[in-house]
């Protein structure tokens, strides 16, 4: 009777820390208006759930179109109501879904004496518990983006190696060389990740034990899965283009705020990278603690990696979605379960101040609910008081394609030209000038300036101007 309390107090546990996380991420969801970085991503999925044609808009207003984007139009077709200027609630729910079953899916991952990666049966509820505060996680499960389709993807693939290393078959093979290609197709930069991932691998796991595992098959189908999905993504249309080059950073003080950033956002507030201190120590080079010795080589080629590309790139995914199971692996490896208790409290409670301070800082910028609900009525009245006149439906005076994305949003189904640059009066039907120029436009077409504000990225307010008829 102990051992089925135990487990249902932990199933009750594991239940809340869910709905905790899942909470968290749902407060972006119904925003009527997309921010600048989501907001072509948003463009390239309702170009494949609406029919939206793209093809008269600048370069850079539409993300390429992956296998994300092509899911998350299924989901919106599916939850229905994704057209119309409020539509973006519906995509983002895929991405909610998503950020939820990469919390559901952490238990997966199993205990150690089963090939599984924790050693305690409370470390699942640890790792969920870090997974469902760390700011990285919590951000991206918010906006609209592949990060947490990648996020799901990588836990993924380390479910699936998991299960090979309990029950090694073709079946966890294949799964591995899946997750491999959708995260290709989504980005190429995975290639990158991946080039990591092998040189980790020989080492975490052991090359004595490779050759003594070593399944040829196995390895053949897990890459002509892999191949073979690439090139179907790829015949689709379904590609996210060719890998970019590393670079190094542009001057000597990233050097200093690049790994600092990627430490307190991507790696929780710095507790990843204490948890790969703790597990290089304790796992060492001992061959039963193979998941540590792994996740201690993968971690700092990581972190390096994300170095050289901008924001982290492909690499700040896994750096972000081990961070909290490190986290909870680290913990699982202490004895007493309530030294246990303390340490996990002590952290869950800094993880969740630290992320609440991040959040708040990084939402400073972003307009609030009513400014987003007057901007999206202001450019649907420009639209239904502008004649048609012109070849360009609408032009947005900045040189910015994001915010040009925002202000495109709510007009998407009817604005199949759109230019952005410096205003000039007259050549398009819709013209979205900064508050700041209206005065360097002729009188006449200021005259015809719209009352209400658009406020889109970073605080900039703009007006809308419809032409004369």
């Amino acid at each position: 009777m102990g051992t089925k309390c135990r487990w249902f107090a932990q199933a009750l546990a594991f239940a809340a820390i869910v709905a905790v996380g899942a909470w968290v991420r749902l407060a972006h969801v119904g925003a009527p208006m997309p921010t600048p970085d989501e907001a072509p991503e948003l463009l390239a999925a309702a170009s494949r759930a609406e029919a939206v044609g793209t093809a008269g808009w600048p370069a850079g207003t539409v993300a390429r179109v992956t296998p994300f984007h092509e899911a998350a139009a299924v989901g919106a077709r599916f939850l229905g109501r994704h057209e119309g200027p409020g539509g973006a609630r519906s995509y983002r729910l895929v991405v909610f879904a998503l950020s939820a079953l990469f919390l559901a899916g952490i238990p997966a991952l199993g205990l150690r004496r089963r090939g599984g990666v924790f050693e305690t049966a409370d470390g699942p509820l640890w790792a969920a518990a870090f997974a469902a505060l760390a700011p990285a996680l919590v951000w991206h499960g918010q906006m609209f983006g592949p990060f947490a389709a990648q996020a799901f993807a990588f836990l993924a693939m380390l479910v699936a190696a998991r299960a090979y290393a309990q029950w090694p078959g073709y079946c966890a093979a294949a799964v591995v060389g899946a997750c491999l290609a959708v995260g290709v197709a989504v980005d190429p930069n995975v290639l990158w990740v991946l080039a990591a991932l092998a040189p980790a691998l020989l080492v975490g796991v052991g090359w004595t034990r490779l050759c003594l595992y070593w399944r040829t098959l196995h390895v053949a189908l897990a890459l002509a899965v892999g191949v073979g999905l690439c090139a179907a993504l790829a015949r689709l249309g379904l590609w996210g283009g060719v890998p970019d080059l590393p670079r190094l950073p542009p001057s000597a003080a990233d050097w200093v705020r690049g790994p600092a950033w990627r430490a307190v956002w991507l790696c929780a507030g710095g507790l990843g990278a204490l948890a790969w201190v703790g597990l290089t120590v304790w796992g060492g080079w001992r061959p039963a603690r193979r998941w540590a010795r792994l996740f201690s080589v993968v971690f700092p080629l990581c972190f390096v990696g994300s170095l050289f590309f901008e924001e982290g790139g492909a690499f700040a995914v896994p750096l972000a979605a081990l961070s909290p199971l490190m986290l909870g692996l680290a913990l699982s490896t202490v004895p007493s379960p309530w030294v246990r208790g303390v340490l996990g409290m002590a952290a869950a409670a800094f993880l969740a101040g630290w992320t609440s301070w991040a959040l708040a800082a990084a939402w400073r910028g972003v307009p609030t609910r009513p400014v987003q609900r007057e901007a999206a009525r202001t450019l649907l009245a420009a639209d239904a008081a502008a004649p048609r006149l012109r070849g360009t439906r609408l032009r947005v005076e900045t040189e910015d394609p994001r915010l040009c994305a925002a202000a495109l949003w709510p007009l998407r189904a009817s604005a199949r030209r759109v230019a952005c640059g410096e205003a000039v009066a007259g050549e398009a039907d819709i013209l979205v000038a900064e508050e700041a120029s209206l005065a360097e436009l002729p009188p006449q077409a200021a005259r015809r300036a719209l009352p209400g504000a658009i406020v889109l990225g970073e605080g900039r307010r703009f007006r809308a101007v419809v032409s004369g008829k």
